[in-house]
């Protein structure tokens, strides 16, 4: 799988909320940080639980950008009714898979 290809399919599980789909394009050891870098998920077990605890938001992505095996998606995560932001995502990958995600919010309102 392409850089580009594991990203997508890694936002579409987190917006579907299906962390078999996650775990399935994820290195047995990817480590996802999450915002502000204190806290980490770990493994395959890591991307499940974030599909499991991520709140239902609408995700739009608006810019990508590929630089061998990093992938960085922008865009707007939206929770109706409560708050905006512009998100940065950025996925390492390594032989078709994932093996970082790091995303960052900024306020959008």
């Amino acid at each position: 799988m392409k850089p580009l290809e594991a990203a997508k399919a890694f936002m579409a599980a987190l917006q579907a909320k299906e962390p078999e789909k996650a775990a399935s394009v994820c290195a047995d050891d990817v480590v996802i940080e999450l915002p502000g870098g204190e806290n980490e998920l770990r493994g395959k077990d890591g991307a499940r639980q974030l599909m499991r605890m991520a709140p239902p938001f609408v995700r739009l992505v608006r810019e990508e950008h590929v630089d061998g095996g990093t992938v960085v998606l922008r865009g707007l995560t939206r929770a109706p009714g409560q708050f905006a932001n512009y998100t940065t995502w950025t996925f390492e990958t390594e032989g078709g898979l994932i093996t970082r995600v790091t995303f960052h919010w900024r306020p959008a309102n």
